[in-house]
């Protein structure tokens, strides 16, 4: 019997050790991509404020800052492998994801409001990265009540017509959109006239390769949990 014990205990012993290269491997992507991102938001608003502009300026500074790190960190906060949101109930994390993306959303509001009245032809809107950017935002803005709706599903469950899996694979999936495509906003934003007036084909490669690499990885945890909403909705 005590030989028994012994073996099972060395057997999860084992076990655990067994994980532990891949949580180093997690936990220093998500780092790295942090840092990444924080290289980016640096790269941008350094040139942003250095040739100040104005208006356009602050476009660039606010927006930046509402996807990355805002929408970014929002995303990551439900990963199993964070440390810090691992000491968190589920409710605050909730809580906590719902503050973050609507900071981001009122920010990135405020950053694209300011070039609105620039609505015709051959100016900002009319461009990829004006109108991938718009795209983005109606997805974010529509996100918001439906992540209301999750939150406070308790008081509003009785006026509901579908189950709340629905509503939180609806959240999910328009919460993805708006972040990717705003990415992909972002991405083109680095190589539009004014990005190229102000800086090099190099540094304009890298922070694109970057911003491409660490988002998908933000990416990972809201994929994996999209897929597991899909499942629970057509089981």
């Amino acid at each position: 019997m005590a030989q028994k014990s012994f073996e099972d205990s060395v057997r999860a012993e084992t076990s655990i050790f067994g994980h532990f290269p891949t949580n180093v491997l997690r936990f220093s992507l998500n780092y790295l991509a942090r840092f990444g991102i924080a290289g980016v938001v640096v790269y941008s608003c350094w040139i942003a404020f250095y040739n100040y502009n104005y208006w356009f300026t602050w476009h660039v500074v606010l927006c930046t800052f509402g996807y990355i790190p805002l929408m970014a960190e929002s995303v990551m906060l439900f990963l199993g492998d964070e440390l810090w949101s691992r000491q968190m109930t589920r409710t605050a994390k909730y809580t906590i994801h719902g503050i973050i993306v609507s900071l981001a959303t009122a920010l990135i509001i405020c950053g694209d409001s300011v070039v609105f009245h620039y609505i015709e032809p051959g100016h900002h809107l009319y461009t990829a990265h004006g109108i991938t950017g718009l795209i983005s935002l109606i997805f974010l803005v529509i996100s918001i009540p439906v992540g209301l709706v999750i939150k406070y599903h308790r008081e509003v469950n009785p006026y509901l017509p579908f189950r709340l899996i629905w509503y939180k694979a609806i959240h999910n999936i328009l919460g993805i959109l708006g972040y990717v495509i705003g990415i992909v906003s972002l991405c083109y934003a680095f190589y539009t006239n004014w990005f190229i007036y102000y800086t090099t084909y190099e540094s304009r490669l890298l922070a694109l390769v970057v911003t491409i690499l660490a988002s998908l990885w933000t990416l990972n945890g809201a994929v994996l949990s999209l897929a597991h909403q899909i499942k629970s909705v057509f089981s």
